[in-house]
């Protein structure tokens, strides 16, 4: 996610759920949680993120729909060893498939830096993360040390005859373990737009993953891109992103609504993602975007990249040769292509 104002908001206590939260992730012992397949798997994803509320909401569709191979928390919004505690305990369903959660690269941004760059508001929504959007009374405790990341996701994919990446995230992690799986890298799926080229792309208005960590991007999109196949997806923009309820506007923005989130099943992964999203709405709810300060101005933008992956047949490409892809059907259909798709996350696939 990108922009979001600031503001002091009051923790929700979700005592009973943030405890069934963590019963779940401790139904599975620790060698079945460790337990790799030795199957081989003919295409595998890799989801790398930095565990932000869009983060959030794309990552089960994309376990429902694809192979997950294992996910890299890489530093953004929230830290790498944070952001894997959140998501670990997020998709630990009871019968389901293990996923690996790696803890990715730390750029160690000074917060100075961030405060005067993106606002106070990244601190603030880092401690929201952390809490699973206000799903844990507080934050979670690190999910372990840094290790070498780089082999592990070499050991993650090992079963993999392909692997689709896609990238929600910094690319603080992908432009060190990439070469190590280079050979098995089929597709690379990016959030945002290309450095360069893309005729839709205004000078200097990069995404927050890009500008978060510029010389791992750059190193990126000019060395390694070129080797694979690639394609940027981005929520289609207008003038009235920054009133979607007001007059006309209304109904036209790309962005996240109760509705679509209200419609999720109740039971299983949608359904924990239901509880935790609508436990704290004001971190992402479109409807009541004009009426809060702190969160709620949230597009569909990292939702947008792991739906792409699903439906690739209701986007357009925009921006020329070197452009982007964006959804090429209403607001009102993309959402429900969205919750179609998070529903198939009852199973791990």
């Amino acid at each position: 996610m990108k922009f979001i104002a600031k503001n002091n908001f009051r923790p929700l206590v979700w005592l009973s759920l943030a405890f069934v939260s963590i019963l779940m992730h401790g139904c599975a012992s620790v060698d079945e949680r460790n337990t790799q397949s030795t199957a081989s798997v003919n295409q595998c994803v890799l989801v790398d993120t930095d565990f932000d509320i869009d983060d959030m909401m794309a990552i089960p569709l994309v376990i429902g729909n694809k192979h997950v191979a294992a996910f890299v928390t890489s530093e953004g919004y929230t830290k790498p060893e944070l952001g894997a505690a959140a998501l670990s305990r997020l998709i630990a369903e009871p019968n389901q498939r293990h996923i690996p959660v790696i803890i990715g690269a730390s750029t160690h941004l000074d917060e100075k830096k961030i405060v005067s760059e993106w606002g106070q508001f990244v601190l603030q929504y880092r401690d929201l993360m952390n809490r699973i959007n206000n799903f844990t009374v507080s934050g979670m405790p690190p999910a372990g040390v840094q290790a070498d990341y780089k082999n592990q996701v070499v050991k993650a994919v090992s079963n993999c005859k392909t692997v689709d990446v896609l990238i929600i995230g910094t690319f603080s992690s992908f432009v060190n373990y990439s070469p190590a799986i280079e050979s098995k890298i089929n597709h690379v799926v990016i959030m945002g737009k290309a450095l360069e080229g893309d005729t839709t792309q205004r000078p200097g208005n990069f995404s927050f993953n890009c500008e978060y960590d510029m010389p791992a991007c750059k190193k990126v999109f000019y060395e390694q891109l070129p080797k694979y196949k690639y394609t940027y997806v981005d929520v289609p923009r207008s003038k009235c992103d920054t009133t979607p309820n007001q007059g006309a506007c209304k109904g036209t923005v790309y962005g996240p609504t109760l509705e679509m989130v209200k419609n999720l099943h109740s039971e299983g992964l949608p359904n924990t993602l239901k509880q935790v999203l609508l436990g704290y709405t004001n971190s992402w709810n479109l409807d009541t975007w004009p009426n809060k300060i702190y969160g709620g101005k949230s597009l569909l933008w990292d939702q947008s990249a792991a739906l792409y992956m699903v439906y690739p047949e209701i986007f357009k490409k925009l921006g020329g040769p070197n452009g982007h892809f964006e959804a090429a059907v209403s607001p009102q259909e993309f959402r429900a292509k969205w919750t179609e798709a998070t529903n198939q996350a009852k199973t791990y696939k």
